[in-house]
């Protein structure tokens, strides 16, 4: 036909293919793209771990919260003067959620303190890392510069001196616009809060 051309089948063919490999080279970039961000930015909540050596209920129990062993020099990305009394703000914190979920008077004591209760609560803060807060608020939907604090310790049946419960928790905040000391503070009440959680459910 004058004045105009006819794409023909090989130019559709032609055509098809092209968008083919368009197509499959965006989905390539989007992959890349979902891989990269979910394996440097997003930051996964860890599972915390529980373990019950044998049927034990604390109802009723005079509960001692012993203050958590912790050195600040192993805190990263903090002010370590901001956290060193970390081991005494989780104790302090276990007490508070137990009384709010009804256990009567249960008494925070230091280290080889004295003194006279039916279970015990102790454990060490292993890790402390304020991850990076310009990071977290510039990266926000990604999770870059996600905070960390891990737990572990146990509760113990002081008249049997066993072991009745192991526990270790690691809390993250990967969407906070916390700074580095307050957002770390966030996640140890987090975990004190599981904690309690923990010995709550024992009573059922």
């Amino acid at each position: 036909m004058a004045g105009g051309q006819i794409a023909g089948p090989k130019n559709n063919s032609k055509l098809t293919c092209q968008s083919a490999i368009l197509v499959k080279a965006m989905k390539c970039i989007l992959l890349f793209a979902l891989t990269f961000f979910f394996s440097f930015g997003c930051a996964a909540e860890r599972p915390g771990l529980i373990l019950q050596s044998y049927p034990f209920n604390p109802a009723g129990k005079a509960i001692l919260v012993q203050r958590f062993d912790f050195s600040p020099q192993i805190a990263t990305n903090v002010n370590q003067e901001a956290v060193r009394n970390f081991g005494e703000a989780i104790a302090l914190d276990i007490q508070r959620y137990l009384r709010t979920a009804g256990f009567r008077h249960p008494l925070v004591i230091d280290p080889g303190e004295l003194a006279r209760g039916d279970v015990l609560i102790r454990g060490t803060i292993s890790r402390v890392d304020g991850g990076n807060a310009q990071q977290r608020k510039l990266g926000e939907t990604f999770g870059f510069g996600a905070t960390e604090v891990t737990v572990t310790g146990e509760v113990i049946d002081l008249p049997a001196s066993r072991s009745v419960l192991a526990f270790s928790f690691t809390k993250q905040s990967p969407y906070t616009w916390l700074e580095n000391e307050a957002a770390v503070r966030e996640n140890l009440r987090q975990i004190a809060q599981e904690v309690a959680t923990a010995l709550t459910h024992m009573q059922k």
